[in-house]
């Protein structure tokens, strides 16, 4: 199957270029009648005022055909040199290319075929990236809540009893254990489970904050804070996994951003196939002009929360990330510094 090309990669001259193969290829055959007419006048020795003429002619009008062919093969050729520079750009300089998709040949399926496994691999990257961001950013919260537990249980002030505490220790390490697993999977596989994200289950709303609250139970406990729960208490046909781990990112944040003793509160509306889950806060909030900024990555932001817990400054970019993989947004608003916060997370259900 190779083995025109490869005789021909041997020979010096034609080795490391394509397109001089093709060109070579294309002149030999351009040029074979000519050598046909050239034998013939000498086989039949035609007269030198016959044969001069025709001879001249017939080169005449093979240089002008073979000029005429090589720069049109010049010309097609250049789809495949198109998508070899488009792989050297993007494995050199992580350069994405912008190749024609709608052509229909080999050539143009080629170009298809390059562009669409290099946003398959810049995708695949963006994927991994933001698998080891949650991971970084998640693995933080099982270890606030470990120390808080633990602390409550070393000074002996906590009115709740030494099973209770380990109980929620327990609890939360085990649920941000399964989290670990699923990340790690994820990077082994060198792949995010898209599916997961996105696939929709019934579940009714109570159960889904329950879920996520108690996974944070001992970081609400820790700074003493109340939750109050109201609106929507119906079942909803949503991403589960997906609006979970963001509004588990936002509590976390409101708890780390809240004073000793504060009420957050989460608001559940739902008008025709418009899904809001509203968390508010008391907490320290932000100027009312920055609140784009809270969902950049490494946002300028980031600071650390009223009990000095630290931020990852990431937490609220994943958030934005999850919320467009499902088709949904996520929204921030503050009246100001020490004024609290207002993270609205909306989901468009379908029909």
């Amino acid at each position: 199957m190779m083995r025109t090309y490869t005789f021909l990669s041997r020979v010096p001259v034609l080795q490391n270029r394509f397109t001089l193969k093709i060109l070579a290829v294309a002149f030999v055959g351009i040029h074979i009648p000519l050598f046909a007419i050239i034998g013939y006048l000498l086989i039949t020795h035609l007269p030198p005022e016959t044969a001069t003429p025709i001879a001249i002619l017939t080169l005449l009008f093979t240089l002008i055909a073979t000029g005429i062919t090589l720069l049109i093969l010049t010309k097609l050729l250049k789809p495949v040199m198109l998508a070899k520079r488009a792989l050297n750009d993007y494995i050199e300089y992580n350069k994405e290319p912008k190749l024609p998709i709608h052509f229909k040949d080999e050539a143009g399926v080629l170009m298809a075929d390059v562009q669409k496994s290099i946003e398959e691999l810049r995708r695949s990257e963006e994927e991994r990236t933001n698998i080891l961001q949650i991971l970084s950013h998640d693995l933080q919260s099982p270890v606030r809540t470990a120390l808080g537990v633990t602390g409550l249980m070393k000074e002996g002030k906590s009115q709740i009893d030494d099973h209770e505490l380990v109980s929620m220790l327990e609890e939360s390490l085990k649920n941000q254990l399964n989290q670990l697993r699923y990340y790690l999977n994820l990077i082994k596989e060198q792949k995010l489970e898209l599916d997961r994200d996105i696939k929709k289950s019934t579940i009714g709303i109570p159960e889904l904050i329950k879920e996520t609250t108690d996974e944070l139970k001992g970081a609400f406990r820790e700074k003493n804070i109340k939750l109050k729960v109201s609106g929507y208490q119906q079942c909803a046909n949503i991403p589960k996994h997906s609006l979970q781990r963001v509004l588990h990112n936002v509590l976390d944040n409101a708890i780390k951003f809240s004073h000793n003793g504060d009420t957050i509160e989460i608001k559940i509306e739902k008008r025709d196939r418009l899904l809001d889950i509203i968390v508010e806060d008391s907490g320290k909030g932000f100027p009312p002009d920055e609140a784009s900024q809270i969902f950049k990555y490494n946002s300028p932001l980031q600071r650390n929360g009223t009990a000095n817990e630290a931020s990852s400054g990431v937490g609220m970019f994943l958030c934005q990330n999850l919320m467009k993989r499902i088709g949904g947004e996520i929204k921030a608003e503050s009246e100001g510094i020490d004024k609290g916060s207002k993270f609205t997370i909306s989901y468009l259900m379908e029909d």
